[in-house]
């Protein structure tokens, strides 16, 4: 699963991703994202406003994403390191149309919600079927 349009097609296919952040004490924080979506090398996902995801990315925006499909075989996954940044009105609407294409029953309130969209720095590739069976690859080489 090295090549990009593989890493891109079984992101797209997960349910949910797995948002890393840290929160103002310096402790890690994991919550699960349904409504996110592709956007080129980057993640683009939606969540309430003002809440503890919120607050700890706009304390420290790096974050890590890990997306796994339910009930493999052999554990693989992909994992994308980078900056998580809110995205103005006009980007947002943008993006959230991308999330809808993914998943039709979210909507987005610019009241209510806010998008943010994780810079990719670089993705790992783990896949115990594969040689090898961890990948690090950085953003400047995702083709």
């Amino acid at each position: 699963m090295a090549n990009f349009k593989d890493i891109k097609d079984y992101i797209y296919e997960n349910k949910s991703l797995v948002l890393s952040t840290v929160d103002e004490a310096g402790n890690p924080q994991l919550r699960h994202i349904g409504g996110y979506s592709i956007d080129g090398k980057d993640i683009v996902f939606q969540t309430t406003k003002n809440t503890d995801k919120t607050k700890d990315i706009a304390h420290n925006n790096n974050v890590a994403l890990l997306f796994q499909h339910e009930g493999q075989q052999a554990p693989k996954n992909v994992t994308i390191y980078g900056r998580a940044l809110e995205l103005d009105e006009l980007d947002a609407k943008k993006a959230a149309s991308l999330i809808k294409e993914r998943r039709p029953q979210l909507n987005y309130d610019p009241q209510v919600n806010v998008i943010f969209k994780v810079e990719t720095e670089s993705v790992k590739v783990l896949d115990f079927q594969a040689d090898p069976k961890q990948l690090v690859v950085p953003a400047s080489q995702l083709v």
